[in-house]
């Protein structure tokens, strides 16, 4: 039987995606179309790598059981993608700026996509034992996950892949530098 902290950590996770796919793919490419608006590119560049990075991390920490220096890579690969989304949030302002601003209903939603991406890391991370984390330790850790942990981290797998690749296709279409960033103040 699987650990229930692992079980939740993807049940949080498929919800985090159904809502990151609402608010990457409707709203960010879709509606407000950032990709093509010069003011968003920054934004749009940043969503992209957070994009690319979501596949990696899908398979070195939501994949399979895996302990050691693939975990450790995997935790570097979610750290590195936690401090994009902190740069994500604080080029918001200067990006939406012509669009009004970022909407509430579109905050609230990045609240909560925090929230889930947050807690699913923390459950699964807590469900490994102490000498997973060592470098040392095994790649595939034993027991594996279950069948629903598998099937969720396999149909995400195709879905990542694709979003990385339009967001990385709408980035380099639009061909214009990165604008600087936003000045402080």
């Amino acid at each position: 039987m699987t650990d229930p902290f692992v079980s939740a950590a993807f049940l949080l996770l498929a919800v985090f995606v159904v809502l990151a796919a609402v608010d990457g793919l409707y709203l960010h490419l879709h509606r407000l179309r950032l990709h093509a608006r010069p003011e968003c590119r920054r934004e749009h560049a940043l969503h992209t790598a957070r994009a690319v990075l979501f596949v990696p991390i899908l398979l070195l920490l939501y994949a399979q059981n895996r302990g050691g220096a693939a975990l450790l890579l995997g935790v570097g690969i979610a750290a590195l993608d936690t401090f994009l989304e902190a740069a994500d949030a604080a080029s918001e302002p200067a990006s939406r700026r012509a669009l009004g601003g970022l909407g509430a209903a579109e905050s609230l939603l990045h609240v909560v996509l925090v929230t889930l991406r947050t807690a699913s890391l923390v459950l699964l991370l807590v469900a490994k034992p102490a000498g997973a984390f060592a470098p040392n330790a095994p790649a595939l850790l034993q027991p594996g996950y279950g069948v629903f942990e598998d099937f969720v981290a396999k149909g995400l797998l195709g879905g990542a892949v694709a979003t990385a690749a339009l967001h990385a296709w709408l980035l380099l279409r639009s061909g214009a530098p990165l604008p600087a960033p936003a000045p402080r103040g």
